[in-house]
């Protein structure tokens, strides 16, 4: 039971990573003028906490299914994208708190290959589980 859980919350903060602020960016990025909207800026911190809540969602449902450190490699493989795509979300933070929307939109269109990377990957090693 507690295993399905962590499955709903994980899959559901995938949604809340992914989606809210992508939705939210392709209208944002239309109407801002030079400063971004502290509403979109909010938008982007509850991304970063659905990205944490999706880290350790799935970080527990590892550790409960097959232990650690001797779980299979791919979830190591899939702890090191975590980080990078942590790294990512941090950056992805500042960008939005500091930068003026013009820097900030130039700055996701960078980022935007790298998260759709990361992406595929994790879902190659969550779906498939190759090693």
């Amino acid at each position: 039971m507690l295993y399905e859980i962590l499955l709903s919350i994980h899959l559901l903060s995938l949604v809340g990573w992914a989606g809210l602020s992508t939705g939210a960016y392709l209208v944002v990025r239309e109407v801002a003028g030079s400063v971004l909207p502290n509403s979109y800026k909010r938008l982007v911190h509850a991304q970063a906490a659905f990205a944490g809540l999706l880290f350790l969602s799935g970080l527990t449902m590892a550790v409960l299914v097959y232990g650690f450190p001797k779980s299979p490699l791919w979830i190591h493989y899939a702890l090191g994208v975590a980080l990078v795509a942590g790294a990512l979300e941090a950056y992805h933070v500042r960008a939005a708190r500091r930068y003026s929307a013009e820097r900030y939109h130039r700055a996701i269109r960078m980022l935007a290959p790298a998260w759709a990377v990361i992406l595929a990957v994790m879902l190659w090693l969550m779906v498939w589980k190759p090693f």
